[in-house]
């Protein structure tokens, strides 16, 4: 065959990034059409060899940058190839499709826009709001990885393996980001993956040997002397005093922000004990969960009965998750309390402080957080409940001395 497909390389140095360095681009040429894209490489202008379109130098990042473009180089020969042994018309608009792997094929940034427009449109019923998009930071880093490290904009799904798995990870472990946010990512990369499986894109699973990264996970909660601290000091500032109490009310009932911020009248029950209980629906699991209203928390209800909220309809004042963390930081910083607080340590305290602590099985702890699985809690809990089990002893030798 005769190649008709014309490749060539330009250094567009009418514009520059932060670090002065211009974008390498790619022109294709064929018969009177052309198209031109960017290969996502960027150089310093005066390293770049016009005549030869390739980066001057024998350093390393020269030799990377001029093996990289070799590489697009020969890939659109391979497609024109593929095109001519198959018959086909050879179009501009046929190669780079291609080259992008838009093909009959399905590859995983397909995958994704499949799924997640699916998601969008069930936003409020099967899914929400939040969890759509987590789903699209996660789409966002797997597409910043293929650019970055396969220089293409999409990869088919014939190609995902173990290895495109733990460069993924390692991607991510280069960007700082934690163990347990990795394992996240890479367990809803997972949930697209098993889709593509049972939508018949994809044959094989590439996660069977893949194996999460270990997570050095610490529980911050409030100790019994620290939410003692907490309970009697009197914040002179009002926002202080305010977010204080919003505080302490998930602290004496274990739910979160969310569920916190939209309790209304309409969620507090009578229970089949005669007392009040509270049954609201957990945002995260889709779960009812149940909570006996303890009088601590009873007390902080009352406190607010005044205020704007509750006049609409609300049973606590309504303060963005954001400030509510801001302000914790200041209450620790006044009380001496060396632990980041945020309003998701609350929760946790009521788990171990209020209710391990106290004796209160696990099983029922499960319960009351709302859990999907008693598996989460274990898993979460575990040091906790160590502690707990720890001092039930304790009491026991001691019962057991006396006799």
């Amino acid at each position: 065959m005769v190649h008709q497909l014309k490749i060539s390389f330009n250094l567009i140095t009418s514009r520059r990034n932060n670090k002065g360095e211009s974008p390498i681009f790619c022109k294709l040429s064929f018969q009177n059409t052309y198209k031109t894209f960017s290969t996502g490489f960027y150089i310093t202008p005066e390293l770049w060899d016009r005549e030869s379109q390739r980066m001057k130098g024998i350093a390393d990042q020269a030799q990377l940058t001029n093996t990289k473009l070799q590489e697009v180089n020969l890939q659109f020969i391979r497609i024109e190839k593929q095109l001519y042994d198959e018959g086909k018309d050879i179009t501009l608009a046929e190669v780079y499709s291609r080259y992008l792997g838009k093909t009959d094929e399905k590859s995983l940034c397909m995958v994704f826009e499949e799924r997640i427009s699916r998601m969008e449109s069930l936003v409020g019923t099967e899914y929400t709001a939040s969890t759509l998009q987590k789903f699209k930071e996660v789409y966002a880093h797997v597409r910043l990885f293929i650019r970055e490290y396969t220089r293409q904009q999409d990869i088919p799904l014939k190609q995902l393996n173990y290895r495109f798995i733990q460069q993924f990870v390692e991607f991510l472990l280069g960007k700082r980001l934690k163990p347990i946010t990795i394992n996240k990512i890479i367990q809803r990369l997972r949930q697209m993956v098993l889709y593509a499986i049972r939508c018949d894109y994809l044959s094989r699973d590439p996660f069977i040997d893949h194996k999460p990264l270990k997570e050095k996970k610490q529980i911050v909660f409030l100790t019994a002397e620290e939410l003692h601290k907490l309970e009697s000091h009197i914040f002179h500032q009002r926002r202080l005093e305010t977010v204080k109490q919003i505080y302490l009310f998930s602290v004496y009932t274990g739910l979160g922000y969310h569920e916190a911020s939209i309790l209304q009248p309409k969620h507090i029950q009578i229970g089949f004990d005669g007392k009040e209980w509270i049954t609201i629906t957990r945002l995260k699991t889709d779960k009812e969960v149940s909570i006996p209203l303890l009088p601590q928390a009873k007390a902080i209800l009352s406190l607010f009965e005044a205020s704007i909220e509750v006049q609409q309809g609300f049973l606590l004042p309504r303060i963005s998750n954001q400030k509510i963390n801001s302000y914790m930081k200041e209450i620790a910083d006044v009380l001496g309390i060396e632990k980041k607080l945020t309003h998701h340590t609350a929760r946790k305290t009521f788990a171990s402080t209020i209710l391990l602590y106290n004796g209160v099985p696990i099983e029922v702890v499960s319960q009351l957080l709302g859990h999907s699985d008693i598996k989460v809690t274990q898993k979460s809990y575990a040091q906790v409940v160590q502690k707990s089990i720890s001092n039930h002893m304790n009491l026991l030798e001691m019962k057991l001395k006396q006799q």
